[in-house]
Formats: structure tokens, C-alpha cells, sequence
């Protein structure tokens, strides 16, 4: 890890300067062909791969930097399309949103940012937080701190009660009556007025918790949360800003509202039927 992360810190400083950086690979992964490659040179200018070379090349220019990878295996970068680079479950994750302050979500997030690079993933897609994702990913963008491209939702769109209602499982004093802007709607209008408040924070894409979750504290996993007409809502809006929307369901009803009102993508999909399979193609 220590190695890797020094690789790591290498190539990053070298990606914003004027050098060409020269990866000696020992073994290089071509995931288009299937195949692994030997005895290869990437060569990389920027934040770009100029080409990939027979062999140990070495540049001719003393302002290129070499790093030795001869005895490691290279790979492009992985991708993850459902993340939450905010937070990660532990024994206290309910009692947190009580106690945590947005620095302290961010403070963690930097770590978990770092880890999830680390660990390979060089673009995630994150599916909902506070809207702390939002600046962790401009920090990251601005070479302030170290992770993953990030294309991000800020903060989910739930219905009052549904699976990303912030305030599930308060006591009344707490609950309160949270609107679009912390991305509770109740309504097509209130739906247009939540996306378009996620464009106005920063957010890449939208994600709608069209029924229940596994770890949710809301009374029901499965049903449908959203009417039909307030998913469409949201996916019209949503495309007018060129973002894509992601639909958390497990519940098949659920799946096949979402899949109808136009969503881009199904995530988990626990009870789907072949029905709703057919709707999808």
C-alpha cells in the first residue's frame, strides 16, 4: 500500500506538469481483447495516454520522469456506478447523523476517497450523501486532495417517509416537514423543483429511491414510493439538464414506475420480474 501510494503521488504530480511520464509494465491488462501483454511502455502526457510501446522505452528528454513496474501487472482503472463516498456502515451509523457535523463528514470522506483509489477505482459514480460529495469532488477535481473522478447526486430525491427521507425514524420533536430542497417531494411540481435544485448545488446526476431499502429505516422495503407522474416529473427535468437518473429499487413495482417515467438506470433490482426485464430492453 505504502509503494502504491507513493506510485500514486508520483504520477500525480507528474500529471499536472509539463513531463511525460514513461510506465515500464511488466505486465499490462488489455481488456478489449482480453488478453494480458508483456514487456510494455504507457506513456503519458497530462492527463492523457499518448501510446503504449513494445518494450522498455526510455525518452530522450531529461525532463520525463521513468517509474519501474516490470515486476507489477497494470490495468486501466475501475469503475464503480453505485458508491457513497460519504460515509461506510458501522455500528453507529444511525446514532452519526446525530452527532456529525459536515466537517466531519468531510474530514472522513477525504479517507475514504483515498482508500477507493487505492483500491484501483479511478471513477465512481456516487448515488447520494448530504451534498458533502459535491465539494469532495471539486476538491478532488482541483488536485487538492487524492480520489477517484467522481460524478455525483448530491443528495437523493425521496418522498416524505421513503427510503431518503432524512428525518426516518425521529422522534416527532425532530421530524419536521423536510421539502425539495432536502430532496423530499410530494408532488410533480416539487419533483421538477428538487432536480432542479440538485443542478443548482452542483450535483452530475440524480438518484430517486423509487421503493423501500434493505437498510432503510422507513416501515417497508418493497413498495412503490414515487406515483408514476412524479418519476416522469423528475426524468423530464432531469434531462433538460443533460443529468442522468439512477433509480435505488427492490420492489418490482417500483422498478417498473421508474423504468416507465423514463430513469436511466435500475440499482439493486432484488424482486425483479421478467416483466419488468421486458419493460428495461
Amino acid at each position: 500500500m505504502k509503494n502504491s501510494l507513493l506510485i500514486l503521488l508520483s504520477m500525480f504530480s507528474l500529471m499536472i506538469s509539463a513531463q511525460d511520464l514513461y510506465l515500464h509494465c511488466g505486465k499490462l491488462i488489455d481488456t478489449e481483447n482480453g488478453t494480458v501483454l508483456t514487456q510494455k511502455t504507457i506513456v503519458v502526457s497530462g492527463t492523457k495516454i499518448k501510446s503504449i510501446l513494445d518494450g522498455y522505452v526510455e525518452s530522450v528528454s531529461p525532463e520525463d520522469s521513468t517509474i519501474d513496474l516490470k515486476t507489477s501487472a497494470v490495468m486501466p482503472g475501475l469503475i464503480d456506478l453505485h458508491v457513497h463516498m460519504e460515509s461506510q456502515y458501522n455500528p453507529k451509523k444511525y446514532m452519526d447523523r446525530f452527532t456529525e457535523n459536515e466537517a466531519d463528514i468531510a474530514f472522513k470522506s477525504v479517507n475514504f476517497a483515498r482508500v477507493t483509489l487505492m483500491s484501483g477505482f479511478t471513477t465512481v459514480r456516487d448515488l447520494g450523501g448530504s451534498g458533502v460529495n459535491i465539494s469532495l469532488r471539486n476538491a478532488i477535481n482541483q488536485g487538492h486532495i487524492l480520489g477517484p473522478r467522481i460524478f455525483t447526486a448530491g443528495k437523493s430525491i425521496a418522498t416524505t417517509g421513503g427510503h431518503a427521507d432524512p428525518t426516518n425514524g425521529m422522534k416527532k420533536l425532530f421530524m419536521g416537514d423536510p421539502g425539495p430542497e432536502q430532496g423530499v417531494i410530494n408532488s410533480a411540481d416539487e419533483a421538477k423543483k428538487a432536480v432542479r435544485q440538485r443542478y443548482k448545488n452542483g450535483a452530475d446526476n440524480i438518484k430517486i429511491t423509487a421503493t423501500g431499502g434493505v437498510l432503510s429505516v422507513a416501515k417497508n422495503g418493497q413498495n412503490p414510493q414515487f406515483t408514476l407522474e412524479e418519476v416522469q416529473a423528475i426524468c423530464e427535468t432531469a434531462k433538460d439538464y443533460g443529468m442522468i437518473i439512477a433509480a435505488h429499487a427492490h420492489g418490482d413495482e417500483g422498478m417498473q414506475r421508474a423504468v416507465i417515467g423514463g430513469v436511466t438506470t435500475i440499482e439493486h433490482g432484488t424482486k425483479m420480474s421478467e416483466k419488468t426485464m421486458d419493460l428495461m430492453k
